[in-house]
């Protein structure tokens, strides 16, 4: 008689423990933007380029931590099911953001640009969860 591995129970009120690292990574993240904030000199282009990374990590993190706590309230499905749409969702954030500050440093920035990209991620992000 061949013996088996019992099947693995997923317990859905156990949050993983990548979440805890995410949440680490939300606080390094707006440590790092705090840091270039009052220790960096603004009018490099160098430091620009650094402070608006940081603020587009924290609000990836942030929202990433937020929306998978959120998801997994309301659904009260498995953290596998909840993970992926919390993380495209966060993506979308902070690529707005990253975006959005990219373009006030090229100096392209004007809210008829910032309002259509905002609209084409929205529309994406329906897109995508509709599927």
């Amino acid at each position: 008689m061949r013996k088996t591995l019992s099947r693995r129970k997923i317990n859905r009120d156990t949050s993983p423990k990548i979440i805890y690292l995410i949440g680490f990574l939300a606080y390094a993240a707006w440590g790092a933007w705090a840091y270039l904030l009052f220790n960096r000199d603004p009018n490099e282009l160098a430091n620009r380029i650094f402070f608006v990374l940081a603020i587009a990590a924290a609000f990836f993190f942030t929202a990433l931590f937020l929306f998978y706590q959120m998801g997994k309230i309301t659904t009260g499905k498995a953290a596998e099911v909840v993970f992926y749409p919390a993380a495209r969702r966060a993506l979308f954030i902070s690529l707005f953001f990253l975006a959005t500050a990219l373009m006030r440093l090229i100096g392209i920035f004007s809210w008829m640009n910032a309002g259509l990209l905002a609209l084409i991620l929205i529309l994406t992000e329906i897109w995508k969860s509709t599927r």
